[in-house]
């Protein structure tokens, strides 16, 4: 076994024995429960740096989607903890964003011409509105890790404000879909 595969394998494990653990703190107590004992200015702090994290790392995206829907289930305000974890994901993106914008010089030569090739038919005058939308749209609806988008587009030199902003905007809504799914949508569960 290689060193590389058993860091995948223990980061995987953690996942898995997160999961486990949720669920059953989730069966354990109510979401209300889990809000009264957080404190509700607390709760939100959580979501912040739970959002933060997800932001910058792969692996807890998963989780920190499901302490929304908790936090959400558990009084907080869904607008609010759509936007405080909003804007811990957008700071956490942020500092992949930049990763993948500067450490282009890891990437091998060949590679970099093709990136380059990427950003200037970004950057093409007729089709500049099309990957905003699909950059906001990939943020609002898809609950998979924006790594690989916003690294990607840091790889290929893209502005960085034309790639947060509409990140930043669909993890608004998808946040506080999220959140209100917690809120209306625990009813039918328990």
């Amino acid at each position: 076994m290689t060193s590389r595969y058993k860091k995948q394998l223990t980061a995987f494990v953690f996942f898995l024995l997160f999961l486990i653990a949720w669920t059953v703190l989730i069966y354990q107590f109510s979401p209300n429960e889990i809000v009264e004992n957080l404190g509700i200015g607390n709760g939100y702090l959580v979501a912040f740096i739970a959002a933060f994290l997800a932001g910058i790392s792969t692996f807890t995206s998963a989780p920190y989607a499901l302490l929304v829907v908790t936090l959400g289930a558990g009084g907080l305000s869904p607008f609010l903890i759509g936007l405080i974890s909003a804007f811990g994901l957008f700071l956490g993106d942020s500092t992949s964003y930049l990763l993948g914008y500067y450490g282009h010089h890891v990437v091998p030569n060949g590679l970099q011409e093709e990136l380059q090739k990427v950003h200037a038919w970004l950057m093409a005058r007729k089709r500049v509105w099309v990957i905003p939308v699909f950059i906001f749209l990939y943020g609002a609806f898809f609950p998979l890790s924006n790594d690989f988008v916003v690294i990607s587009f840091g790889l290929a030199r893209y502005p960085f404000w034309r790639v947060m902003a509409p990140l930043a905007l669909g993890g608004v809504i998808f946040n506080m879909i999220l959140a209100y799914l917690g809120k209306y949508g625990v009813r039918y569960f328990f």
